[in-house]
């Protein structure tokens, strides 16, 4: 991940406090266990709860929220805490991705009794929360969900879209792999791609890599790259 500075000491000193649970446990107190991070789609939620999971060396667990929802009454909530009580007999990275999916204001009014049930038993096993490992909560939304869910995290933080020096980094290890021109424009890609997500800037780098390939020229210059973003703009723009 390439992440400005404050974000990057925020990931490190939660994976910090883990390696030093026990040390910590000794002067009665506890690692950060729960953490949501939020912000627009495409900046790198999802990759920051694998982040964590491989730098801490605990297995990945993530929630598919279209199995656990059931119409059933009730089962919904069943099932959820199914979920952190494996949580609990394994140590893991829980990942529950785009949580807004159940866990929208109370407030409402478009809600229904099934989902505000899923939020109470949500809010109450984040209560509960004790398991060995870590829980990461991502949403697009941060405004869609419950204020108490929130007082439920230990860390709340936004990954933000790349600044220009993200930008450029993340187009030069991106492309490290093929040959790039000398006179291949940086600067100019980078003033493109200003306001996109990291998502979108490695795409571009990409698929300018697979055009030059193609091309016969094994070369990425300032074309095939202006190209590229200019295409993955548009297909952005359409959505």
């Amino acid at each position: 991940m390439v992440l400005p500075p404050e974000i990057e000491k925020r990931f490190a000193r939660i994976e910090q406090e883990y390696a030093a649970r026990e040390r910590l446990g000794a002067y009665g107190l506890s690692n950060r266990k729960t953490i949501l991070l939020y912000g627009p789609p495409g900046c790198g939620k999802s990759l920051g709860a694998k982040r964590l999971a491989w730098n801490t060396g605990l297995p990945l667990l993530k929630v598919r929220f279209d199995s656990l929802l059931s119409s059933y009454f009730g089962e919904s909530a069943s099932n959820l805490r199914t979920v952190f009580d494996s949580a609990k007999e394994q140590p893991c990275v829980l990942l529950l991705d785009e949580c807004d999916f159940i866990a929208k204001s109370r407030a409402s009014t478009h809600d229904i009794g099934e989902a505000s049930r899923i939020v109470n038993s949500l809010l109450q096993l984040m209560e509960e929360y004790d398991a060995p490992g870590l829980l990461v909560a991502t949403t697009n939304l941060e405004n869609s969900l419950d204020d108490a869910l929130f007082r439920r995290f230990d860390d709340v933080f936004q990954i933000p879209l790349p600044g220009e020096d993200e930008i450029s980094e993340l187009l030069r290890s991106t492309l490290s792999a093929v040959k790039c021109d000398d006179k291949l424009a940086w600067k100019k890609a980078v003033k493109e791609l200003v306001g996109s997500s990291a998502a979108m800037v490695v795409k571009s780098a990409r698929d300018a890599a697979k055009a030059a390939v193609l091309g016969g020229k094994k070369i990425v210059d300032t074309q095939f790259l202006l190209a590229s973003i200019d295409e993955n703009k548009r297909i952005n723009e359409q959505r």
